[in-house]
């Protein structure tokens, strides 16, 4: 259990009990189940103000409680993974090279490009959060943080760090394997499996199918920019996975 520990520690702003691993690689595995707390936790608080007597059970009502949902996942993981996606964007709108995409992405300072990609995220998560609350679809606001969980391991796993020496994630990324994958995989798959109802199934390949194309591609472009994946991108890739996974879950 210490592995969870790491996990919870890691991703979220938790004062979990309890030794941990000493070793951010061995959470790797129960990262899927870390997104489940967060989406149960906003899953909780939807349901329970989408009362019959309440007002937000109205259009604006359910897009007000999609945006305590986001806030809340916001507050619970420190916005960690939002500053590695201001910090992407920043680094590929206004870096030529890698080495000044590095470096750019390395500064504390947001640019422009970095709020654009937090103000897009942040719109069209909580839009999609609230379509799913006015539908009644809120185990949707359960699984998305398990799919971005995952595939931050999958991003882990499937590329080498980008920057030479030490830096955010740089011992997790270089010591991630197929068994971190397998594992991770294997708690998010148990946990979907007890998440989503019947009804949910016909949706949900459309719905993993573009969390992977998006984690793949997201992959691809850092790994031919950079070399590879670092902290800030993992962070990213679990931003982007958890919108894509919403928004598809609303449309599809």
């Amino acid at each position: 259990m210490k592995g969870l520990v790491s996990a919870f520690r890691t991703l979220t702003m938790l004062p979990v009990l309890g030794p941990d691993s000493g070793s951010g690689v061995s959470g790797l595995p129960w990262f899927p189940l870390v997104g489940a707390f967060l989406g149960l936790a906003g899953w909780g608080l939807a349901a329970g103000l989408l009362r019959p007597e309440t007002l937000a059970c109205g259009p604006l009502g359910s897009l007000l409680v999609g945006a305590l949902v986001v806030m809340l996942w916001v507050w619970l993981t420190r916005a960690l993974h939002l500053d590695g996606l201001a910090d992407l964007a920043d680094g590929l709108g206004g870096g030529w090279t890698r080495e000044q995409v590095l470096a750019i992405m390395k500064d504390s300072h947001v640019g422009s490009f970095g709020v654009l990609a937090l103000a897009g995220a942040l719109l069209v998560k909580t839009v999609a959060a609230g379509v799913l609350c006015a539908s009644g679809s809120l185990f949707w606001l359960g699984v998305a943080p398990v799919m971005a969980r995952w595939a931050m391991v999958a991003q882990a796993c499937f590329h080498p760090y980008a920057r030479p020496g030490p830096g955010t994630a740089a011992d997790i990324v270089r010591q991630a394997g197929p068994a971190h994958l397998l594992g991770a995989s294997a708690v998010a798959l148990s946990l979907l499996a007890w998440m989503v109802p019947q009804g949910g199934w016909l949706r949900l390949p459309g719905v993993l199918g573009v969390v992977i194309f998006l984690t793949a591609l997201t992959g691809y472009t850092t790994r031919r920019r950079i070399g590879g994946v670092t902290g800030d991108v993992l962070g990213a890739t679990c931003e982007l996975a958890e919108t894509s996974a919403l928004v598809a879950a609303a449309l599809l």
